[in-house]
């Protein structure tokens, strides 16, 4: 049991692909996977081997704030401009929760949980400073909005609006200085440990932007890997490299600050890596303009992450888009439990429920029960990762409405996108029309995949276990019953806020007065 409320870190990695850490790939990465600081926080810990998500980023950084399986609170993409996107007005956040607990609450980086209200935003959320953005990506060196992969297009586009937002306003100033995002939030991170008392539980939420669309990478870092010749693969490689120094910077301040032993780290990517085609980069220097990027840019397609040898990545439901690199590590982790692999089922919903049962906290949502709105689905998964219990309390996770994972099983119905498979050194010249998204089947009445025997999903067993397929399909019929409905579309609203109150900047739009 654990005698105090310990300090929780949580790391969200953003479009991380399973075959872009060392820890997956231990016998075959040569030198284009370089992430020790990643590997060696993992060997202390529990690998997750089958931790689940959602396959793109707003329903999982959704799910993981509400406590709710993505479905339940976010089931697809939404911008920041969407009233209705991430949680509901009246669900309770995680940090509101920790609060409870007593807890100091901060986080950094990326949010692309809501921004309609003060409510919505970190702030309103429960913690107690935020500085970060509100969308899917922005721009590293200028952090303008982000609006999407553009299709074969020369020069970087000009800047629109700013995604940068500090704890309760627009961080103006903070923006365009030449200095990388990733530095920037270097300089966060510091100050909040600097000035933590450490009589109070910490909890401190870190969502890098590493590594989302646009690819983009300091010179040096992308000079690591000049060896890779395709430069998506060679940027995204200089970002995962960006995220493993900030790792080890972060996790040796723990230790010099004497919190590291009564920590929790909990590290999650937010879904698999993207895996479109690739198209274009630019090369840009900082002597034509230091505020807009260094070295080369890539923004033309989703494409230079790596899943292999799981199929499928980002935006599909097979195992490499949902199923995504995790481990827990740090002081906590009971020494009998470090250095193994876990094949127990996990999923983003149940980190809340974990939070709240170390923290001593209630984790029923009743704000969100007297609105009528989902319960939180989250189980506490303290008592399997302290070796208490041997077996996972979830047994099941509803990736889509189409597709079901029970226990070693997975079924699938009708079309399904992002159906191939990588090699190890992926993407290349000879996958330029023979990209993972663009491959699709349609499981006609059903496909069914043994995860735990077949991973990588290779051999459908639908005819094989008719009775499986039966019991599953009548089981997906129900649970997708439960899918939350919502307006997804933008409100114009929004971005005339970003203007008129904001001088060209995001953040809420709605209940302000």
């Amino acid at each position: 049991l654990v005698q105090k409320p310990p300090h929780i870190l949580l790391v969200l990695v953003d479009d991380f692909g399973w075959g872009n850490v060392g820890f997956h790939r231990p016998d075959d990465h040569g030198e284009e996977v370089r992430t020790p600081t990643l590997d060696a926080l993992a060997k202390d810990g529990i690998i997750l081997d089958r931790h689940y998500v959602a396959p793109m980023c707003t329903p999982t950084r959704s799910a993981m704030q509400s406590g709710r399986i993505p479905l339940h609170v976010q089931p697809m993409l939404a911008g920041p401009c969407v009233a209705e996107g991430g949680l509901y007005r009246n669900m309770t956040g995680m940090a509101e929760k920790l609060k409870l607990g007593g807890y100091s609450t901060h986080t950094v980086g990326k949010w692309d949980a809501g921004m309609a209200t003060p409510t919505h935003i970190p702030k309103g959320r429960g913690y107690d400073t935020s500085f970060g953005y509100f969308g899917h990506g922005n721009w590293l060196w200028t952090e303008a909005t982000w609006e999407g992969s553009y299709d074969r297009m020369g020069p970087l586009p000009g800047i629109d609006i700013i995604d940068l937002w500090d704890t309760d306003k627009p961080a103006y100033g903070q923006n365009g200085t030449g200095v990388f995002e990733e530095w920037i939030f270097r300089e966060k991170l510091d100050a909040i440990l600097d000035n933590h008392n450490e009589s109070e539980p910490l909890f401190l939420f870190y969502a890098p932007r590493m590594a989302h669309y646009p690819l983009q990478a300091p010179p040096e870092y992308q000079e690591r890997f000049m060896d890779i010749e395709e430069p998506h693969r060679r940027v995204y490689a200089a970002m995962i490299s960006v995220l493993d120094d900030q790792l080890k910077h972060l996790t040796d301040a723990f230790k010099q600050k004497g919190l590291w032993n009564d920590t929790l780290m909990v590290l999650s990517s937010d879904n698999g890596g993207f895996t479109h085609s690739v198209q274009s980069c630019n090369e840009t220097v900082a002597s034509m303009d230091p505020t807009v990027t260094n070295g080369t840019s890539c923004f033309n397609s989703e494409a230079g992450a790596n899943n292999y040898p799981l199929r499928g990545g980002k935006y599909s439901n097979f195992e490499g888009g949902t199923r995504v690199n995790a481990f827990v590590s740090g002081g906590l982790i009971p020494e009998n439990m470090r250095g193994t692999t876990m094949e127990e089922m996990i999923s983003v919903a149940d980190w809340y429920t974990t939070f709240c049962g170390l923290a001593g906290v209630d984790h029923t949502d009743e704000r969100a029960a007297a609105a009528g709105l989902p319960p939180v689905d989250g189980l506490d998964m303290w008592p399997l990762l302290s070796g208490a219990v041997p077996s996972s309390p979830r047994t099941e996770f509803l990736v889509s409405s189409n597709t079901l994972i029970q226990g070693q099983w997975k079924v699938m119905v009708g079309k399904q996108h992002g159906a191939g498979w990588a090699g190890p050194h992926y993407p290349n010249i000879s996958t330029v029309d023979h990209a993972v998204a663009d491959t699709t089947i349609t499981c006609d009445p059903a496909c069914l995949f043994d995860v735990l025997s077949d991973p990588t999903e290779h051999n459908d067993v639908a005819k094989d276990h008719p009775d499986v397929v039966q019991s599953l399909v009548a089981r997906l019929d129900v649970l997708k019953a439960s899918i939350v409905k919502k307006n997804m579309k933008d409100d114009p609203a929004c971005r005339d806020a970003a203007f008129a109150r904001y001088g060209g900047w995001y953040g809420p739009w709605m209940e302000l007065d």
